[in-house]
């Protein structure tokens, strides 16, 4: 979705605050284990695809997402707060698989 050196600053920049907000501000111990692992953008700036993953198993991680849906509102609101642009975008939290699917690939190639 990035694709310009604008809207991968901003990418980086929500990214962090997204990030820094999960650390300090909210105190739901079920983000405790959430990783903000990469956002995109769109070229206009008016959404943004927040990747994430959860340390732990299945169990943490269907209870986090749940809790990352509710985290949305704030979250958009501290990167309305943060980044000084005339628009803020609209947020949407989407689960990495990549890193389960490596893990998985990992436990294969063990098994060999």
């Amino acid at each position: 979705m990035s694709t310009n050196f604008r809207s991968n600053r901003v990418a980086e920049a929500i990214r962090e605050t997204v990030a820094t907000a999960l650390l300090g501000r909210i105190k739901d111990p079920r983000l405790a284990d959430v990783t903000i692992t990469r956002c995109e953008v769109t070229p206009d700036l008016s959404y943004v695809r927040i990747y994430y993953t959860v340390l732990g198993d299945m169990a943490k991680r269907e209870a986090s997402i749940l809790c990352v849906e509710c985290f949305m509102p704030c979250c958009r609101s501290q990167v309305g707060h943060e980044i000084p642009l005339r628009v803020v975008p609209e947020l949407s939290f989407r689960y990495e698989e990549g890193i389960d699917n490596s893990i998985r690939i990992e436990e294969l190639f063990s098994e060999l």
